[in-house]
């Protein structure tokens, strides 16, 4: 038998998801200290993953607008 594929990337707006709950839970203030700091960590990582797409969407709309004008 192979192996199970790798799972599938989150999408953008499930990441949004995920670190809206994130700051929630930092912000109950119900955490310890170890906890917060593994929320806090997780969150800063799909932060940078969210911008990382942000940028490059952004790139790609700009890329299509230019197309646009160029013809």
């Amino acid at each position: 038998m192979s192996p199970p594929p790798p799972p599938a990337s989150p999408t953008f707006a499930e990441q949004l998801e995920r670190l809206e709950e994130i700051v929630r839970r930092l912000e109950s203030q119900e955490l310890d200290l170890d906890e917060s700091l593994k929320l806090f960590e997780e969150g800063i990582e799909r932060l940078r993953a969210v911008r990382e797409r942000l940028t490059a969407a952004e790139a790609k709309v700009k890329q299509i607008l230019g197309e646009d004008f160029d013809r």
